[in-house]
């Protein structure tokens, strides 16, 4: 969202922790690029086919950029391992349930800019052919102590 014209992103884990990456400055007039990146540190879910949790919950870095300029990077220390806000809706231009974060607005906060364009694109993490023989074997060593 932009607060006074600065591109903010924010991540609220379900109340628990809220993590804000704010650009210093208000955007000037005209067209811009905003870009979000996040970068996660863990093996991700393909861990929960070996019966093993470690690729869940792990950190990772975001990157706020404008124009491709970074102008805010932060690590997270932990994210979500399972969970979503699954009563919680997917807005842009506007918030039509309850705010990311009430201290910065209140709902529906809608967007004044011109958005022509969104682009969503999700990387999952795959396991190397070597994180799944580790995974395979520690389940097999785990299997024979139980």
């Amino acid at each position: 969202y932009l607060l006074k014209g600065k591109p903010v992103f924010l991540w609220n884990m379900v109340d628990l922790e809220r993590i804000k990456w704010e650009g210093p400055d208000a955007l000037s007039p005209g067209q811009h690029t905003l870009e979000f990146d996040f970068k996660y540190d863990g093996l991700g879910v393909g861990t929960l086919a070996f019966n093993n949790m470690s690729g869940l919950g792990r950190p990772g870095t975001g990157t706020l950029k404008v124009d491709g300029k970074v102008v805010a990077s932060k690590t997270m220390a932990k994210t979500l391992p399972m969970i979503l806000q699954w009563d919680e809706s997917f807005d842009i231009g506007s918030d039509t349930l309850t705010g990311v974060n009430d201290a910065d607005y209140k709902p529906p906060f809608p967007l004044t800019a011109k958005l022509n364009k969104l682009t969503i694109q999700v990387d999952r993490p795959q396991l190397a052919p070597e994180e799944i023989k580790k995974l395979e074997a520690a389940m097999m060593e785990k299997a024979k102590s139980d």
